[in-house]
């Protein structure tokens, strides 16, 4: 049975004997996780994140090394927790050479590793740097990073009505951040 006819369970059930029998590199199984991710639809999303609850963090680990920059904050959003090591494979990754603009699909990998476990955030930037695993451009990127956290603390204590702290977006705090 084709992979996309397959329900979301079976999808996940899928990606899992494919890592752990090994018989696909990460890069193979990329396509798999974007097209279990793909769904908008509230329940298929529920559905997706009560099939990773099963998994064992190792093996959740291994399916967030195999998703590409762009559907990391998907996964992340539907795991039920996260641990370090989660947070540290989805931290070291990479935007594409062909990306046109690589520092914005950071900060959202940031952001969205940042709002999914903030106590672990700081840990997994100083694991990844201690360990020599972090790629090119991070210290930057994750300084630049912190600095648009601290504009949103400032433009929330100065517009408290403005927007709510999950509506901000990072589009509109460079924009805001280029004013100042």
């Amino acid at each position: 049975m084709p992979f996309v006819a397959r329900s979301p369970e079976m999808q996940v059930e899928w990606l899992t004997q494919a890592l752990r029998k090994g018989v696909l590199t990460s890069a193979e199984i990329t396509p798999y996780v974007r097209l279990l991710l793909e769904s908008e639809e509230p329940e298929i999303k529920s559905r997706v994140s009560e099939a990773l609850r099963e998994l064992t963090p190792a093996m959740i680990e291994q399916l967030l090394e195999a998703a590409d920059i762009y559907d990391t904050p998907k996964l992340l959003a539907l795991l039920p927790q996260c641990t370090l090591g989660q947070l540290m494979a989805a931290l070291g990754k990479e935007a594409p050479p062909y990306e046109q603009k690589p520092r914005l699909v950071r900060d959202r990998l940031f952001y969205a590793v940042y709002s999914r476990a903030p106590e672990l955030f700081a840990q997994a930037v100083a694991g990844l740097q201690t360990q020599g695993l972090a790629p090119p451009g991070f210290a930057g990127a994750h300084a630049r990073f912190l600095e648009l956290l601290e504009d949103e603390k400032l433009l929330s204590a100065l517009y408290p009505k403005a927007k709510a702290k999950d509506e901000i977006d990072l589009k509109d705090l460079e924009a805001l951040r280029s004013l100042l």
